[in-house]
C-alpha cells in the first residue's frame, strides 16, 4: 500500500495529460499511488493514460463503465478507492514540481492523525504563451466568517489530506458545487488547515479549464465592478454549505456553526437587516471587509454565477 493516493479525474485531456504524468513521474517522493477515472472522454486520453500505466505500474486507471458527469461527482467518486494514509487531488492539465508530494507529505506527517487535517500549498497561474501571471491563491481563511463568500475554495490540486478527512467526506452524499470547496469547509469548520508558502505547481490556465476563474489581483477592486451583475453568492455553493450543515453539524463547534446557521439565513432576511448582520457578523472575502461591503452595495445579492 502506497503512502499516497493521487486522485485524478480526467476527462477530454488528450492536449495536457501527458505533460502531467510525466511531472509525477518525476517527483522526488516515490511511494504513490495514481488513481485515475475518465468521465467518457472522447479523444485519446484514456490511450494515453493506459500507455503510461504500462510504463509505470503506479498509475492505474479504474474502468468501471461510471460516467459521473462532471470533474466535482468524478473526484468524489474517486475518494471511495482510496487506502492511503493521506490523499492529493490532481487536474489533468497542470504541472507539478518535482518536490511537490515531498514537501507535502512532510507537512502532513507533523499531524495528529485521528483529526480530520488538510496542508495547502500554493502554485503558480501560467499560460503557456504568457508564462506566469501570478499566484493561485490570493486569501488563506483561516476563520469561517473569512471562507464562506469565497464562492470556492482553495484549489484541491494544491491540498492534501489525511484519511481522517478522507472518511468524513466519504459521509457526503448527493452534489456539491465543487469537490474542493467541500474539502476546505471542511477543513475550515471541523478539522484543521494549515497553509505552506511555497508554491509547488503551475497551475494551467486554458480556455478549456473546469475549476478556478480568472486571475485576480488581491487589490483590483475595478473586477468587482465590471462583473457588477455576478451574485454575491453563488446559489450552487450556498445549496452545498447548506446540505454540508444538515449533514455535519453535529461535529462542528458552536460558535463555527453559529456563523454558518447566519450565512443560511441571510438570504430570507431583508437587504438593510442583512447588511447589517453582514458587517457585524465579521464576514470577510480575500480577507477583507471593504471588498465584501462594496460588492453587497452594486451586485445582486444570490444567483447562480
Amino acid at each position: 500500500m502506497a503512502i499516497v493516493d493521487i486522485l485524478l479525474a480526467s476527462y477530454n485531456g488528450e492536449k495536457y495529460i501527458e505533460t502531467q504524468l510525466l511531472s509525477l513521474i518525476w517527483q522526488t517522493f516515490r511511494d504513490w499511488r495514481l488513481l485515475i477515472h475518465d468521465d467518457g472522454s472522447k479523444d485519446a486520453t484514456v490511450d494515453i493514460i493506459k500507455k503510461w500505466s504500462l510504463i509505470d505500474n503506479r498509475i492505474h486507471l479504474i474502468e468501471d463503465t461510471i460516467i459521473c458527469g462532471g470533474a466535482a461527482k468524478n473526484f468524489m467518486h474517486l475518494l471511495s478507492f482510496v487506502d492511503a494514509e493521506y490523499i492529493m487531488f490532481c487536474d489533468q492539465d497542470d504541472i507539478w514540481f518535482d518536490n511537490k508530494i515531498e514537501v507535502m507529505v512532510e507537512a502532513i506527517q507533523k499531524k495528529e492523525k485521528s483529526v480530520s487535517h488538510v496542508v495547502y500549498s500554493n502554485s503558480y497561474v501560467w499560460k503557456s504563451d504568457k508564462g506566469i501571471l501570478g499566484k493561485g491563491a490570493l486569501a488563506f481563511p483561516k476563520k469561517i466568517e473569512q471562507f464562506l463568500f469565497l464562492n470556492g475554495g482553495m484549489l484541491g490540486c494544491m491540498a492534501i489530506f489525511n484519511r481522517t478527512m478522507c472518511f468524513n467526506l466519504l459521509r457526503w452524499k448527493g452534489n456539491c458545487a465543487m469537490h474542493d470547496h467541500l474539502l476546505h469547509l471542511a477543513g475550515i469548520s471541523f478539522g484543521e488547515v494549515e497553509y505552506l508558502s511555497l508554491s509547488l505547481m503551475l497551475y494551467r490556465k486554458h480556455q478549456n479549464n473546469v475549476t478556478g476563474g480568472d486571475y485576480l489581483k488581491i487589490n483590483d477592486y475595478r473586477k468587482i465592478t465590471k462583473n457588477h451583475k455576478k451574485p454575491v453568492v453563488d446559489k450552487r455553493h450556498y445549496d452545498t454549505v447548506k446540505r454540508f450543515y444538515l449533514l455535519y453539524k453535529g461535529i462542528i463547534n458552536t460558535q463555527k456553526l453559529r456563523k454558518i446557521k447566519l450565512f443560511l439565513l441571510l438570504p430570507r432576511i431583508k437587504k438593510i437587516k442583512r447588511f447589517g448582520l453582514i458587517v457585524l457578523g465579521g464576514f470577510q472575502i480575500y480577507n477583507s471587509r471593504l471588498r465584501l461591503i462594496i460588492k453587497l452595495i452594486i451586485r445582486p445579492y444570490i444567483g447562480i454565477i
